[in-house]
């Protein structure tokens, strides 16, 4: 097999105190049909943080709830990195980057990884778009479809994807005996398998990246950083550049600044793993540095999870500027942390955000300047905002809801399966 990624030891019982003895016995009791039960979770080594973020979690739990559970990532060659780059934005609506030579290299690709997989599982979940075309390779390197029950986990909003990798994508996955979505909209009038699933992303308040920094750590951190602790902060903690325009954020700063020049804004979480987002960075760099009072962090300044807790906890308003594509488990983490958020609209933010209840929606730079300004003048405003989220969150989006999800999947879909192998 291609090897599996270490993960921590977790215990269902930690987490109790976040959702109560009766919680943790009914996920005992979902799993108990499901002790011994062969799982693979596999991924790509290019996912995303928020897939990694549910996979940490996830995986140790169901181990300690009596699944032998592995979670594995594909091989993606150097000559292959292109190509899974290339899909995934074509999948995300950018065109003009996936052509027949792409296609070529999917395929070969996943031929290459079907010589690799030499275990039998009872349950395959596939979390990672590229290698829908897993099972296909396998089959026809066997003569057979592989054993076990085959799920396709669908993290991307594909509804603008570009026509040609939709199909491609499309026609494979319907091999597979049912895909899972994080969201309901995302789910195209065209979706393939016979059976689908929505499991919604959770939060796992252990987690490094959603646990409270303490007052010292916080502090520490923000010196370091440069930040003033006695003047409001405006963050944009989640990856969200807009691909057309990377400088609104700072042209709704600018409009806030206009009113409350003691403001700070805080951008990070930014990716520069393409030359056209690097440059996008250089931009966004200069131009926060003729505005002043603007720090700019990347992946390539080391911000930690402690750090990303420590800035999200210190920011009176969090703005999200861009439109996701995908799943949002940092904005899950925003809303578990109590943080009055600010947000454009997008199948992410719509699916998540209850306008006026847990957010204030705003598209327009002059919108979301208002919405902020609004905020800073009305604490109690943003503190109930704030609570509500995170009230949201315990109540549907923990890391034990998504569990939860998931075993009811795990026992329908074997339970099919077994009438199905019994005619």
């Amino acid at each position: 097999m291609f090897g599996s990624v270490a993960t921590s030891t977790h215990s269902i019982d930690q987490y109790t105190p976040y959702v109560g003895d009766a919680a943790i016995e009914s996920l005992r009791a979902a799993a108990a049909p499901l002790r011994g039960a062969r799982v693979l979770y596999l991924s790509s080594p290019a996912a995303s943080g928020a897939v990694r973020r549910l996979l940490q979690s996830s995986v140790p739990l169901l181990a300690d709830l009596g699944l032998h559970i592995q979670w594995q990532q594909v091989r993606i060659a150097a000559e292959y990195v292109e190509m899974d780059r290339a899909l995934r934005r074509a999948l995300s609506g950018y065109a003009g980057g996936w052509h027949e030579h792409r296609e070529s290299e999917w395929r070969e690709f996943n031929q290459g990884n079907a010589q690799m997989f030499d275990e039998d599982f009872d349950i395959v979940v596939v979390h990672h778009s590229a290698s829908v075309g897993l099972h296909a390779a396998l089959t026809q390197l066997h003569g057979h479809s592989p054993p076990g029950v085959w799920l396709w986990h669908s993290h991307r909003d594909y509804r603008n994807a570009v026509p040609n990798a939709w199909s491609l994508i499309r026609q494979h996955a319907d091999d597979f005996d049912a895909s899972v979505y994080d969201y309901k909209p995302f789910i195209r009038d065209d979706a393939p398998t016979p059976r689908t699933f929505v499991v919604a992303p959770g939060v796992d308040p252990l987690s490094p990246s959603a646990r409270p920094v303490s007052d010292e750590v916080r502090e520490t951190i923000l010196a370091q950083r440069g930040l003033n602790v006695n003047q409001p902060v405006i963050g944009q903690i989640v990856l969200s550049m807009r691909d057309d325009d990377p400088e609104r954020v700072l042209d709704t700063f600018a409009l806030v600044r206009q009113h409350r020049p003691d403001v700070q804004l805080v951008i990070t979480n930014l990716v520069t793993d393409e030359p056209a987002l690097a440059e996008k960075l250089n931009v966004l760099r200069q131009r926060a540095q003729q505005l002043g009072g603007v720090l700019v962090l990347s992946e390539m300044d080391r911000v930690g999870n402690v750090e990303l807790s420590a800035l999200r906890e210190e920011a009176t308003v969090l703005i999200h500027e861009g439109y996701p594509r995908g799943i949002s488990v940092e904005l899950l983490e925003e809303m578990w942390q109590s943080r009055p958020i600010v947000s454009a609209r997008s199948s992410v933010a719509e699916a998540l955000l209850i306008e006026g209840r847990t957010a204030l929606l705003a598209d327009s730079t002059e919108e979301q300047a208002a919405a902020i300004e609004r905020l800073l003048r009305n604490p109690r405003t943003a503190a109930r905002i704030g609570q509500a989220a995170h009230r949201h969150v315990a109540r549907r989006h923990l890391i034990t809801h998504y569990l939860a999800n998931y075993l009811k999947v795990f026992q329908q879909m074997l339970k099919r399966r077994q009438r199905t192998s019994r005619r």
